[in-house]
């Protein structure tokens, strides 16, 4: 094993003890990332959806200039290994179409919903479009006379009823249901309440809408918002679910179904006056009776996406800051421990990412650019049959004591394999305070002390930090994609 240095002035104990029982790191089972679209230029927003065949159908936005942009669609019939040349939908000559959304009947019909002439709000409108397998119709004008209407977002029930929800003005959420080749009339929801815009719909096994958004009530928040729909009866009144929260206009908040009828919400969550912003990517369920206490999977994100899988395991997605920048990051919840792995990362931007989860895989599209105004689609897969196998007893042991601590904290772990390994301390900022460790390491259990000093001996101020171990096959020469992030209180 190297040894280990001090940095600077700050006291670092380091003991190595032998012989523990061998556990090793998280190992997942994402596939390198395959391009769907293709193109040169920008591509962004992808939606992706599954017909009853399996054929995997995604959406996209195509940018020819600063002020026009196409819809495009391709698909995929082996399971995303290969992809048809992209196609373009929405036939504009001008103007921007945005946020295209897709889904799949019982028919393998295909509706694709997205919001036209944003370049021009004051014009905006929603659309939606559908493809019988021969050709795709003429557009419907969704939100017919709402000019300013955007933001839309499409779901289709177990009944083949289509919910198109969108923004109006001064009223967010509004939605209409087609149902039999009939289109109601447009509902607005909570309009006496405050403002609430729709983040997020999961759809469960007795057609109930479970849903998450964001907004403001009593001139507060704004707040992440649950809301549902008991199918063809009444809208439950909303439930605040958090602190105030910052969840963005490009999203924030994702939803999903555990047990099969409760909902699960992840989401963004910014807390102001504390003396750090904290930017956090928080956790919480519904057990049938009361919220769990919102859990910190991690600080620094954007864009969460959640997904339940047949077993009943919870994995979080979202997209965080590199020194230069940013990453997409897989987290599940292994012996109490919040453990992620980067899924892929880039010198630009890895954004808008979308999962899906059908048939014992997870589904992963996103755009990805080294080079600004450039991006390509991609898509990812993750066996969840193997991701178990592989993780159950694969699992750091890392703990932190005492915690909240005074004058130093413990941090200990062990692993199996011979490893580069990367241990440092943040602030709830993502800003780096001091690196404990950066070593390759041999197979052992660790133990070091955190003084709460910073890089330039300082003792910083108290308050929640950080602790984050990455890691990763020495050969990489770098710590790796494997993560495990723990909160630490200092106090005074």
């Amino acid at each position: 094993m190297k040894s280990l240095r001090p940095e600077k002035t700050i006291v670092i104990r380091l003991i190595l003890i032998m012989l523990f029982s061998p556990l090793t790191l998280l190992s997942q089972t994402w596939t390198d990332p395959i391009n769907i679209s293709n193109m040169s230029g920008l591509n962004d927003q992808p939606d992706l959806c599954i017909d009853k065949n399996g054929t995997l159908h995604c959406v996209f936005v195509h940018k020819l200039a600063s002020n026009w942009r196409k819809i495009y669609y391709t698909k995929s019939t082996d399971d995303g290994e290969n992809w048809i040349t992209p196609e373009d939908i929405s036939l504009n000559n001008d103007l921007t179409m945005y946020g295209p959304h897709i889904v799949s009947d019982t028919n393998n019909i295909l509706y694709v919903s997205y919001d036209y002439n944003v370049g021009n709000p004051a014009m905006s409108l929603i659309y939606l479009k559908n493809f019988d397998g021969t050709q795709w119709s003429e557009p419907f004008v969704v939100s017919e006379g709402m000019y300013n209407s955007d933001y839309n977002l499409l779901y289709i029930d177990h009944n083949d009823r289509i919910y198109v929800f969108f923004s109006y003005l001064d009223h967010w959420t509004n939605y209409r249901l087609y149902e039999n080749g009939q289109w109601s009339v447009v509902y607005t929801l909570y309009a006496e309440q405050g403002s609430l815009e729709t983040m997020s719909v999961v759809i469960d096994g007795e057609n109930n809408l479970h849903c998450i958004g964001w907004g403001t009530y009593n001139g507060g928040g704004p707040y992440a918002i649950y809301f549902s729909y008991i199918c063809d009866d009444f809208w439950n009144d909303w439930t605040i679910i958090s602190q105030e929260t910052d969840l963005g206009a490009v999203g924030g908040g994702d939803i999903g179904i555990i047990n099969y009828e409760y909902p699960a919400i992840t989401y963004r969550q910014k807390t102001y006056g504390t003396g750090q912003d904290n930017d956090s990517t928080m956790y919480t369920y519904f057990d049938g009776n009361v919220w769990s206490v919102p859990e910190l999977v991690v600080n620094d994100p954007y864009e969460q996406q959640i997904a339940i899988d047949p077993y009943q395991r919870v994995h979080i997605i979202d997209r965080e800051k590199l020194e230069t920048g940013t990453k997409l990051v897989h987290y599940q919840k292994i012996n109490d421990l919040w453990q992620g792995y980067i899924i892929d990362d880039a010198d630009n931007l890895t954004n808008f990412p979308d999962l899906s989860q059908i048939n014992g895989k997870l589904y992963l599209v996103y755009n990805k650019s080294d080079v600004p105004a450039n991006a390509n689609v991609y898509i990812t897969k993750y066996n969840i049959i193997t991701g178990i196998d592989s993780e159950a007893n694969k699992v750091v042991v890392f703990k932190l004591f005492p915690n909240p601590f005074k004058a130093e904290t413990t941090v200990e772990f062990e692993t199996s394999n011979q490893i580069q390994i990367n241990i440092s301390i943040y602030n709830l900022s993502g800003q780096k305070i001091i690196t404990l460790m950066n070593e390759e390491i041999k197979p052992a259990k660790y133990r070091m002390i955190w003084n709460g000093k910073d890089l330039n001996g300082k003792e910083v101020e108290a308050g929640l930090y950080l602790v984050r171990l990455q890691s990763g096959p020495p050969e990489d020469g770098r710590a790796g994609r494997n993560i495990v992030t723990q909160p630490v209180e200092v106090i005074k």
